[in-house]
C-alpha cells in the first residue's frame, strides 16, 4: 500500500481587500511510501502551479520513484523519473476535478526463461483523470482525498487503477 501526501495550495475563495492580490503561485507536491515483505516503493513528486482563477490551477509536476522487489531469491530495484502537466478545478464546496498528463522514464524488469531478470528503460505515458474532496481549515490550508484513474494503463504501467492520494495543503 502506498500513501501519497499532496501539498497543493489552493483556496476555496479569497477576498481581496483594497489593492491586495493574493500570490497566484502554488508550490506543493506528493510524497508516497510503501513497504511490504516483497519490497518497497518511495515516491517524491514536487509541483509548481499557477492560479489562473481563484478556482482553477494549472502547473508542472516532477516525479521520482524508487522501487525495490524481492521474491524467491531474486532482487531488483529501479529508479524511475519524469514529469508532466496537471490542472485542477474547484467545483463546489471542496469538491474538485483533476487531470494530469505524465511521461515517466521507467526501468522495466522482466524474468526470462532461465530465471534471470532482464532490464530495459522505456517511456510510459499516463493520463490521469479524477477528482476528490478538500476539507479546508483556513482559506489556504486543507486536507484532501483524491481518486485518479489512468486512462492509458498498459501492462508496463507502474501505477494500478484506481490510484488514491491523501493530501495536505498549507498556505505559503
Amino acid at each position: 500500500m502506498c500513501w501519497a501526501f499532496s501539498g497543493q495550495n489552493t483556496a476555496v475563495s479569497q477576498q481581496v481587500a483594497g489593492d491586495f492580490k493574493p500570490n497566484p503561485w502554488v508550490l506543493g507536491g506528493d510524497f508516497g511510501i510503501g513497504f511490504s515483505s516483497f519490497g518497497s516503493n518511495i515516491l517524491v513528486s514536487p509541483q509548481l502551479g499557477y492560479k489562473i482563477t481563484p478556482r482553477w490551477e494549472a502547473g508542472l509536476r516532477l516525479t521520482y520513484n524508487f522501487y525495490s522487489f524481492k521474491d524467491a531469491g531474486l532482487k531488483y530495484s529501479s529508479h524511475n523519473y519524469g514529469g508532466g502537466l496537471y490542472t485542477s478545478y474547484d467545483i463546489y464546496k471542496g469538491l474538485f476535478a483533476h487531470v494530469e498528463n505524465e511521461l515517466l522514464s521507467y526501468n522495466r524488469h522482466r524474468m526470462n526463461n532461465i530465471g534471470t531478470i532482464n532490464k530495459d528503460r522505456i517511456l510510459i505515458h499516463s493520463f490521469f483523470v479524477g477528482g476528490g474532496f478538500k476539507q479546508y481549515f483556513t482559506a489556504n490550508s486543507y486536507a484532501s482525498l483524491m481518486l485518479l484513474y489512468n486512462l492509458n494503463e498498459t501492462f508496463d504501467t507502474p501505477y494500478q487503477n484506481p490510484m488514491f492520494r491523501i493530501g495536505f495543503g498549507f498556505g505559503l
